[in-house]
């Protein structure tokens, strides 16, 4: 016959910690589920043929190419009453550069087509550090708070990720169409799986504590 006494604080706790756990680890399974299915499905492609430059309003976003960090720019434009931003170059480097150092995109200003993939970002990762609105600086792609801080108004709820232009003048893929953010798949699985880790760990805490100290035994079955 099984004897269980639960400690009512402690229990209160551990059920509180373990639904966060399993939920931490649920979210990071969603991502990683996301982001292997984004991997297989090609980008939508998007063209904008009429549009103005909108120079003053720059953000810089870090990103990693290459196993290299540095900014992604991106660049709005209004096509009609909706800013568009342009995912359109990458400054290198780990120190954010001040968005006033940063010219404009020149092809942005030709009046040429902008082509590239049509990408809707999801909500901005907990986990990203903070952003900094003031210097235009994010660690995560939150196109709403990036209109707000140029004050450019009703905003686009996706970006075109266009090639990237080198200083030869040649134009590169731009890497980061297909991906969200800078972590692979894998890694999102791995924080699944240690945030579950972690789960049941305390799950056997909470159960060998009540052993050691009387709360939870087996007591044999009284004879009738």
């Amino acid at each position: 016959m099984l004897s269980f006494r639960p400690l009512p604080i402690m229990s209160l706790f551990a059920v509180v910690a373990l639904a966060i756990l399993v939920a931490m680890g649920s979210w990071q399974w969603r991502r990683y589920e996301d982001k292997v299915r984004a991997a297989k499905t090609p980008p939508a492609e998007m063209t904008l043929v009429e549009y103005s430059p909108l120079p003053e309003g720059l953000q810089l976003v870090y990103g990693v190419r290459d196993s290299e960090p540095g900014w992604r720019v991106f660049a709005p434009v209004r096509d009609g009453d909706t800013v568009v931003f342009v995912d359109s170059d990458f400054v290198p480097g780990p120190e954010a550069p001040s968005w006033r150092d940063i010219r404009y995109p020149r092809a942005l200003t030709y009046d040429a087509p902008i082509q590239g993939a049509s990408v809707r970002p999801g909500p901005p990762s907990v986990l990203a550090s903070p952003p900094r609105p003031m210097d235009r600086i994010w660690y995560d792609i939150d196109l709403d708070a990036m209109a707000r801080t140029a004050g450019l108004g009703q905003v686009a709820d996706y970006y075109i990720a266009a090639p990237y232009v080198g200083a030869d003048g040649r134009t590169q893929a731009n890497p980061f169409a297909r991906i969200l953010d800078p972590l692979p798949p894998e890694r999102h699985l791995g924080y699944a799986v240690t945030w579950w880790g972690l789960a049941l760990m305390l799950v056997g805490v909470y159960f060998a504590y009540h052993i050691s100290v009387g709360r939870l035994r087996l007591r044999p079955a009284e004879a009738e």
